[in-house]
């Protein structure tokens, strides 16, 4: 029937992302899982358990932002003061700072080269045609 609102409406837009903030905020302060988050926002919103799980998975695409762009800060950081001893160690000559710097900012940056050992065993057989 039209126009009847059912028990639990579903929340609009701004009501979402008022859940999505709260969430956040629960998990941060609470340190919590899956089923301790979902079984506080059925109860807090008097929603279902898929909602309660759109939810969850909301929230730790936000965190997931928040905590990338953390890192993002961290690695620049680390990057710049790596420069800065760099270029000390090219001041001071010290060529064996200078090169552990130069590891540590292409380790940073992804472009370490691991040693990798390979051992081939195998037999050959020759014919020389007799």
């Amino acid at each position: 029937m039209r126009g009847k609102k059912s028990d639990t409406m579903k929340s609009n837009k701004i009501e979402n992302l008022k859940h999505i903030e709260e969430g956040v905020e629960w998990i941060l302060a609470n340190k919590a899982n899956w089923t301790q988050y979902t079984t506080w926002a059925r109860e807090r919103y008097d929603i279902n358990n898929k909602h309660a799980n759109t939810l969850w998975k909301e929230c730790w695409t936000v965190l997931n932002d928040i905590i990338g762009d953390n890192v993002k800060r961290t690695v620049n950081s680390t990057l710049m003061e790596l420069e800065q001893l760099k270029e000390q160690a090219i001041a001071d000559n010290d060529k064996r700072t200078w090169l552990e710097v130069i590891k540590y900012q292409n380790k940073i940056k992804g472009g370490e080269i691991e040693r990798i050992e390979a051992n081939v065993t195998g037999d050959i057989k020759l014919n020389w045609g007799q």
